[in-house]
């Protein structure tokens, strides 16, 4: 494969991302023709999830020193904490001749879609059904109220940004979230 296609799923905190993206690769038609990129971060693992299955969990120091050396496709700073996709996940991607879905945030999936041409990443953007639906998934992850406060503040800004993205997509529940997802995938992965 020349030049593998991307795509780009992004949403605030809550919005069930990280669940979504897990269950597509329980897909046997995305399994296939796809892989999973994983994200590097400064943030703090949580109690459900592994260190390089959801996230590569590192020190802020090591962070800045990979970024310095051009590491990443792309890097952010979201709240107080660093995530970056490393360059390796595309060429992986286009040496074994699949697709890449990456789940960053939406100034990440932006600026590769400018970095890596429009017309190589697709950008979806997926939403909780209301802001108080939004709320309750954050409080089940156990995460303190000022965080919470944070997050639902982003997640405003970041919903407005959303506009620039090629689809929205709202997550109501898992069944219909996955299957428009995987339609929208396998039809712009072709």
């Amino acid at each position: 494969m020349k030049n593998p296609k991307v795509f780009v799923i992004s949403g605030p905190g809550g919005a069930g991302k990280t669940t979504i993206v897990e269950q597509l690769f329980g897909r046997d038609k995305i399994k296939k023709d796809f892989m999973k990129g994983v994200t590097i971060t400064t943030r703090s693992k949580r109690a459900q999830e592994k260190d390089g299955k959801d996230y590569f969990f590192i020190e802020e120091d090591e962070f800045l020193r990979l970024k310095k050396s051009k590491f990443f496709l792309e890097s952010q700073k979201i709240l107080e904490n660093y995530y970056g996709t490393p360059k390796i996940l595309y060429s992986l991607a286009k040496r074994t001749g699949k697709n890449l879905i990456l789940c960053i945030d939406i100034k990440g999936g932006m600026c590769l879609k400018k970095e890596l041409t429009a017309k190589k990443v697709t950008t979806i953007f997926l939403v909780a059904p209301s802001e108080k639906e939004l709320y309750r998934r954050m409080e089940k992850r156990e995460e303190n109220k000022g965080v919470i406060k944070k997050r639902v503040k982003l997640a405003k800004e970041e919903v407005q940004l959303s506009k620039h993205y090629d689809y929205v997509v709202t997550n109501r529940n898992i069944k219909d979230t996955l299957k428009e997802l995987e339609g929208i995938i396998l039809d712009s992965g072709k």
